[in-house]
Parts: structure tokens; C-alpha cells; sequence
């Protein structure tokens, strides 16, 4: 499973799953100049410093990537990530644990009586309520005892057999920084990434859980043209799926996206004026729009372009 927490709509931390006027204004602060990938330069920083937008789950026909992320990997020396993708990170055990509701509580006490009516009948007619299995090392006696979001996560999708986190953008530069024995670090704490889900109020969990159960097969058209916006550089379907979300449940956006932003900004300017070539690798939806990581950058005088 992946691991990072803005998955929830293109697939998201674990395996689950951010119009035009407000890309007009984000694509007005850029080159005047087509650009040709989710990738963006600090152009007053002492030295190379890229803003790289990633997708958590792709397949191999996503590859090669554009040019500007080879750009961006070959001259970065130290890549910072959401979270800490080494193997021996304890991220999965913790993000597993924070899935799953303390023993004695479930998901019943915390949606409404409708939302578990329907879902115990769905998950009745495919065989799986009441049925016993393990979320990691975790044992859990049913589909209960899984917070809303998590159960968002496993809400299948038809037609997505083909993605792999293996094969997200955040993988891929983990892997070639490794391999080229370059330095890798995280923008949070694993206990700080999972606590984005673990202590989201109950009314936006629920409404995240509603939204993938109303849209169902949907996602997958949303996912399609985010992905082909993405590989061309262009975040109109993106934006504009964000604005959706964020209108239906502005409170899990803001938890997800903005307070997540803020927080990064500072350790983010510190590593701009460290002057060491540097890659900020997150998912494409922190660099969109009103306090996206790029607003926040240009309000604090930094001169930002996208390749």
C-alpha cells in the first residue's frame, strides 16, 4: 500500500482511495510558456529546488515520465517526502492500528443509523459482513470496527486492476534517490500523517465514506482525467475535483490539504536557503490553488515556474 494521505481520491495511503477561475489564477503566477509537466522550479532559491507533483498510484504505462521530473531527480541531491517511505519506517503498523476503532467502540456508534444500514446490505450481498480478517497485524471480527475512511478505502472500483502504488510517482524518486545513494526525508512524522485520519471529525469521515458510496464508478472517471491532465502538466480536472470536494466536505479538504500545507512551509523554507539542490516530492493536489504549497510560497516572495 501506498503512503501518503492525499490517495483518497486518486487511491489512497493504504491502497485507497484533492474551475476555471481558480486555475486561471494559479496558471497566471507561472512561465508564460506551455508547461509540460506537474512540476514546478524555485527560481529564487541558491540553488536547483524543484516542487514535484506526484500521483500515489499509476501503472507502468504511465512511464517514462516527462522530462522535467528526470530534470528534477537528476539535480536534486536530497528528496523530502509526505512521509517516511523507507521499508523500516513504522508508518504501515501505525496508519494499520488507526484504521481500525479501539476494542469495544465501531463505526456504528459514529454515523448515522442509514449509512450502516446501507452498508451492511451491501456488504451482506457480497458475503462479507460478519466475516473475520486482519487489517495488518491487527485482527478485527468484522467490517465494523473500521473507522469510515478505511472503509472508503476497500468500496472497490472497476477498471483499476492496473494501478500499483508500486508504480506512484513517490515510489519511483524514492527509489532512483536511493539508488543513486541520495538523501530522503519526510515533511511528517508517521505519527503526524496518521493522525490527518485518526482525528478527523466523525461528520467529514462519514461524508468522505458517503461521497465514494454515492459516486461508486465515477471515481474512476475523475482518477482518468486527473491522470491525463497530470501527465500534461494541466490541473483543470484536478482542481476542479477538488472544488467539488471541497464544497461537499470542506472540513476533511482543509484537514488533508491546508493545514498540512501550513505546516510544511516553514521546514520548506528552510531547506529552500539551505542552498543544497532539492526535490519536494507530494501529491499534486498541495500545489493548486488558494493555500496550496505554491500560494503560500509566492505570498512569501519566492518566485516560482512551472516546467
Amino acid at each position: 500500500m501506498g503512503k501518503t494521505l492525499a490517495m483518497f481520491r486518486n487511491c489512497s495511503p493504504r491502497g485507497f482511495v484533492v474551475c476555471g477561475a481558480l486555475l486561471a489564477a494559479f496558471v497566471s503566477t507561472q512561465s508564460a510558456r506551455a508547461a509540460t509537466a506537474c512540476v514546478w522550479r524555485v527560481t529564487d532559491a541558491p540553488a536547483p529546488f524543484y516542487l514535484v507533483g506526484t500521483i500515489h498510484s499509476l501503472s507502468g504505462r504511465d512511464y517514462p515520465l516527462p522530462k522535467p521530473y528526470m530534470q528534477a531527480l537528476h539535480e536534486s541531491q536530497q528528496f523530502f517526502f509526505e512521509v517516511d517511505l523507507h521499508p523500516k519506517s513504522d508508518f504501515g503498523e501505525r496508519f494499520d492500528r488507526a484504521a481500525c476503532y479501539p476494542k469495544g467502540d465501531d463505526v456504528r456508534r459514529h454515523i448515522h443509523p442509514k449509512t450502516w444500514e446501507f452498508l451492511a446490505k451491501r456488504f451482506r450481498n457480497s458475503n462479507l459482513l460478519g466475516r473475520q480478517f486482519h487489517v495488518g497485524d491487527n485482527y478485527v471480527s468484522g467490517i465494523q470496527e473500521l473507522r469510515p475512511w478505511a472503509i472508503a478505502s476497500i468500496w472497490g472500483i472497476n477498471g483499476y486492476s492496473d494501478l500499483s502504488n508500486e508504480y506512484g510517482v513517490d515510489n519511483y524518486f524514492f527509489y532512483q534517490a536511493r539508488r543513486a545513494g541520495k538523501a530522503c526525508g519526510a515533511l511528517e512524522t508517521p505519527e503526524e500523517h496518521v493522525d490527518v485520519l485518526r482525528g478527523m471529525a466523525d461528520i467529514d469521515a462519514e461524508l468522505l465514506l458517503l461521497d465514494a458510496l454515492v459516486r461508486g464508478d465515477k471515481r474512476r472517471d475523475d482518477f482518468n482525467a486527473t491522470r491525463s491532465g497530470w501527465a500534461k502538466g494541466d490541473m483543470t480536472a484536478m482542481l476542479a475535483d477538488e472544488k467539488r470536494a471541497r464544497d461537499l466536505n470542506p472540513g476533511c479538504e482543509m484537514r488533508l490539504l491546508d493545514y498540512r500545507n501550513l505546516r510544511w512551509i516553514p521546514k520548506i523554507e528552510s531547506l529552500i536557503k539551505s542552498g543544497v539542490p532539492t526535490s519536494i516530492v507530494v501529491g499534486t493536489g498541495h500545489y493548486g490553488g488558494a493555500n496550496s504549497v505554491i500560494d503560500l510560497l509566492q505570498k512569501r516572495g519566492h518566485k516560482i515556474e512551472q516546467l
